[in-house]
């Protein structure tokens, strides 16, 4: 039988989407249809939703955009050149 300390980490690990969305930085309707309708990682217990610290991490990583090179720019027209 684990631990009661063990128990309270592990406890502690999660989180409600309203405060897990505010951790990943979202809206939590946003996450909660996430987890709801398209897959994102996370846990059940009885009728409550939740997220721990490594479904929060797998969140972010799904939903991360690479970066764009940025696109060369046309020198501009002087009055001069004109």
């Amino acid at each position: 039988m684990p631990s009661k300390t063990l128990l309270a980490i592990e406890h502690d690990d999660f989180m409600e989407p309203k405060a897990a969305a505010k951790d990943i930085g979202c809206g939590e309707r946003w996450l909660r249809d996430g987890a709801n309708h398209r897959g994102f990682p996370h846990h059940r217990f009885g009728k409550s939703l939740q997220f721990s610290a490594q479904d929060r991490a797998e969140i972010r990583a799904l939903c991360r955009v690479p970066a764009q090179p940025a696109k060369a720019r046309r020198p501009r027209k002087t009055k001069a050149a004109a």
